[in-house]
This record gives structure tokens, sequence and C-alpha cells, in this order.
């Protein structure tokens, strides 16, 4: 008996024809012959030949340089006195909103100002916490507050849609903060465990040295933004709304704001929620720069035994923003120390591998805001790196810069001029700057031809007017044990060895000296800095291993990674 074979065809389920069709996808059938001949074998395609000679002999032109216009600044003034600045760009339907003071940190007790600045978007009299958090969430928008030494700003952003209701809760939360006293204990625990941590990084206790050591006790720089642990145990809602209610009123305060809307808009939304805002800001008294013959020791060494690395800045009282010589100084400080390429970084890293890096900074604020320059420094390498930053001041004072040196930072800073504009949220915190530190809508329009300008011999005069060997101090957070004797051979003054706390240290390999904690001395990561620290400093490094004579030193190992911080920049 014949037997036929039998093919089963296969079918598909239901459920997956169903998916299919919803996806747009033919089901899968019984393959068919294709009518097309079959292709030939691709042939592998032929390299390029090889470019000319000619073109290895020269490098490429660069490209013609595009010159930077800011965008088109409008100002108004509200009959109470609210100045609002805007940027109308209509490339994407966002926009980003900053409501600012410039009453800061430097019209109150320490901590006072940075509190502040933390729980203005943590509850209003209106709504929790959770409330006001909830608000802002359901139109999408991202929003901060902070208080700095030289003024406030509540900002927020969100798709321009949603203007009206983004700016009444941003206003609602700069003029009503509730300042509950159950998010003043929060915040109040989580700032001083803040300050414990800051005790574990060198880093974060050498820009305490430095204010510390430059300011008087009363000054309002004296103490870091964040405030000392005494200051905020203390701290009351009470005082956080006494500088509140001083500090953010209508007659100093500007609206800056950036994105896809028009001026009418802005004005009539601006009128209805504050146009009824009435008050007067307390004056401010600005800040004084410190005697320039302070009396206290010239080298100052925060001791802290085990250290591998010594975090080191040659400090001295800076300038203030409203300086006029404030280009000059950007430029002379870009070749210093406030750029990779910078003679210091250059010297202290590419030449002698003392650091992963080495910089230098001013503070610019309504005061004279500190400089510093330095660095994270290999424990033994200590004394021969404060050696050469004193070398690089001092060369920088004596010995004009060569011209390519002095056309490439200048490059660099006007380079970085477009950044300011980049997105609504840069706009708009460009605008809060100018109107803080009080300067000219036409500030950037003007300010590339201000940094061109700059010759070499204003470069040497800024350096020898600001930049005074004799009035620096030297501040290291280190184990003094190892660098106390590298730095008497540099006859830089009187030596002081303290605690971290304060106080003068017991000199370590003395009777009754006390080793450091297990977790100091191993610990090479900065914790997160609290507002207001300092400059930040270099990432630490471990230990460098000595180079055989007659060889270069060997590449450094991966830096240990610091949390993110956000860099101050100055308007």
């Amino acid at each position: 008996m014949r037997t036929k074979s039998v093919f089963f065809r296969p079918t598909l389920a239901l459920p997956t024809l169903a998916l299919l069709a919803a996806c747009g996808t033919p089901p899968v059938g019984p393959m068919q012959p294709s009518s097309r001949p079959p292709t030939e074998a691709r042939k592998p395609a032929s390299p390029p030949p090889p470019p000319p000679e000619d073109f290895r002999k020269a490098a490429p032109a660069p490209d013609r340089e595009v010159a930077f216009t800011p965008p088109k600044i409008q100002e108004s003034t509200l009959p109470n006195g609210i100045r609002v600045l805007l940027v109308e760009r209509h490339d994407l339907p966002v926009i980003a909103v900053e409501i600012s003071t410039d009453r800061g940190a430097d019209q109150a007790a320490p901590g006072v100002g940075g509190f502040v600045g933390a729980l203005l978007t943590q509850g209003t009299k209106k709504r929790s916490s959770l409330d006001f958090s909830d608000a802002m969430g359901r139109i999408g928008a991202r929003f901060e507050s902070r208080v700095s030494f030289d003024g406030g700003v509540v900002s927020g952003q969100a798709l321009a849609q949603n203007f009206g209701e983004l700016f009444e809760l941003l206003a609602e939360a700069y003029t009503r903060p509730a300042f509950a006293k159950a998010d003043v204990d929060r915040e109040r625990s989580r700032r001083l465990t803040t300050l414990a941590q800051m005790n574990d990084s060198p880093g974060s206790l050498l820009g305490v040295a430095v204010v510390r050591t430059l300011y008087p006790e009363k000054h309002p720089y004296a103490a870091p933004l964040i405030g000392t642990e005494a200051a905020l145990k203390k701290l009351t809602a009470a005082d956080l709304t006494a500088f509140h209610t001083a500090s953010f009123q209508p007659d100093h305060t500007t609206i800056a704001i950036a994105g896809d809307i028009g001026k009418d808009q802005v004005l009539r939304e601006v009128e209805r929620v504050l146009g009824t805002w009435k008050g007067k800001a307390r004056p401010a008294k600005e800040p004084e720069a410190p005697p320039a013959d302070a009396a206290g020791p010239k080298v100052v060494i925060f001791d802290r035994p085990g250290l591998t690395q010594s975090s080191v800045a040659v400090a001295l009282p800076g300038v203030t923003r409203a300086n006029p010589d404030y280009e000059a100084v950007l430029v002379m400080n870009g070749l210093l120390g406030g750029q990779f390429t910078s003679r210091l970084n250059l010297n202290l890293r590419e030449k002698h591998a003392y650091t992963y890096g080495a910089r230098s900074f001013f503070d610019m604020r309504h005061g004279p805001g500190p400089f510093t320059a330095g660095g994270a420094i290999v424990a033994e390498s200590t004394g021969p790196a404060v050696k050469e930053i004193y070398a690089e001041i001092r060369r920088l004072r004596e010995e004009p810069v060569t011209l390519d040196e002095l056309e490439a930072t200048k490059d660099n800073l006007v380079g970085q001029l477009p950044a300011r504009f980049e997105s609504v949220d840069a706009t708009a915190s460009t605008l809060t700057g100018l109107a803080m530190y009080h300067l000219p809508l036409d500030e950037y329009a003007t300010r590339a031809a201000k940094l061109r300008s700059v010759t070499i011999e204003d470069l040497q005069r800024v350096a020898r007017k600001y930049l005074d060997p004799e009035r620096t101090r030297l501040v290291l957070v280190a184990d003094a044990a190892k660098v106390q004797s590298q730095l008497e051979p540099l006859a830089l003054g009187k030596i002081s060895v303290q605690s971290p706390t304060g106080g003068a240290a017991t000199p370590a390999g003395a009777p009754g000296a006390k080793a450091a904690p297990a977790s100091a001395a191993a610990s090479s990561a900065p914790a997160p800095r609290a507002p207001g620290a300092g400059p930040v400093p270099p990432t630490l490094a471990p230990k460098t291993p000595p180079t055989p004579p007659g060889k270069a030193p060997p590449p450094p190992p991966p830096p240990v990674k610091a949390p993110p911080v956000k860099a101050p920049r100055s308007p």
C-alpha cells in the first residue's frame, strides 16, 4: 500500500495574527520563488588613493572666525520698582525664569543666607513643600533656589505654554516662603551632616581655612556660605524671616526671562502676579577689604596626620566685580592659572608631576573675595611645589609675557562668551548676573573688544597691583610632620600649625600627638562640598613613586573622581 507524504503548513495563532496586523506587518506564509535574477557577489570596494605628499606638509587652515553677537535684551520697570529683562528665543517652545535680588548672604550672620536659599522652594505660606513640588510637577517644570554672598535667586524652566503657572509658583516661593519649623529642622540636620562630611575632605577644609585665615572674625567672608556648626545650631526661623524681609523686596528685584514668549505677555503676567507688591529693601553694607598689613602667621598648616597629599593655596584678598581692571585681571588670571594651558598647570603638572592640576581663581563678589592659587600636591613635593607657585607669581610681575601667550589667553576668554547664551536657562542666568552686579545691558556686546584691548603692559601692571607676594598667606591642609620641614627653608614667614577645627595643634611626632582617624587618612575622594566653601580644589591624587635619575617621571594614575560641583564663574 502506497502512502502519501503529508506536509503540514504551519499556522499562526489568532492573537499573533492580530498583533502583526496591528503593527502593520503581514503574516508569514510559505516562501515564494523570487522573480529577480540572483545578484552577483559584491566585490570589495577599492581603497581610496593616498593623498598627495603635499597634503602632509602643512596643517589645514583654520575656519573663519565667527563674530559673537549677543541677543537683544529688552528691559522694562514696573511702578513698584521690579525690573524685567527679557530675551526672546523662538527656536524651541521652552522658557526659563529667574527672580532675583542683589542682596545676599554678606548682609546676614553666618549661615543665614544660604539657609534661606535652600528653603525658598521648600514650602510657602500657601503650599507645603510636597504641594509645591507637586504643582511644579504637574506642569513638567524644573526649579531651584539659592542665595550666594551677592544675591538670592528662585528659578525654573518649563514649556512656554505653562509660563503663567510657572511664574506664579516661583513668585510665591520668592515672596512668601513659610520657613516652617519642620522644614527648618530638616534643613539644619542636613547642613550639620554636610559640615561633618567636610571634615573628611581636605579640599573642603582648605576652602574654610582660606577664608578663616584671610578675613577678620566678624567679616562677612570669614565663614563659608554654609555657616558654622555653632551658627547653625542657634539659627531660628525668626532669623530667616528677618533676612528675607530685609532683602527680598520689589525695589531690588529683577525678573530675568528667556524663551519662546513676547514682551506683552511677560509684562501682563508680571503685573498680574506682582504688580501690587510693595516694599523697600534694607540698604546694603558692602564688605570691605581686610587691612593690607593684617597680623597673623604667613604660613598656616591645618594638620591632618596621615595625608599623602597636601591641599595648598597661596591666598590673598582679591578684587571686587566692579573693579575697573576686571578684563585685565581676567586675562592675567587666565594666563597664570585659569585654564588648562596656564603657567601653573604646565609647571606643576606637566613639567614636575607634582599634581594632577594646579589652578588660580579670583572670586569676584560685591566685596573683595579671595584669590587662591594652588592644588592638591604630593606630600613629599609640597615645598618644591610652593616654591614654583611663588616663582610663577613673581615671573608674571617681573617679566613681560609673550605676545603668543597673551593672544591665546584672550582667544580662550572670548571663545567662552557664546556659552553664556547657549540655552534659555544659561541666558536667564546671564541676565540675572547683569542685574546682581549692576552691569550695563551691553556688557557682553562690548566685553570681547575689552578683552582684546588688554596689552602686555596692562597684564604686568595688574599683576604688580593685585598679586603682591608679601601680602599672601600660604594655607595648607596637610600632614605637618611631612611638610613643615620642607617649608621652613623657603623663608615665607612664621609657620603656625593648627587643628582643622581651630586653635593650635599638637606638633606631629610630639608627645601627646594623635594619629588621624583611619577614615581621614585613607580617604582621598572629597565629600560633597558645601555652597561657598571656596574655589573647587583639584582632585586629590595618590602618592607618586620616586623617579629614577635620568628618566622622565611616569604618567600619573587616573584621579579619583569627586562628586560633580558647579564651579563658580564671574558674570
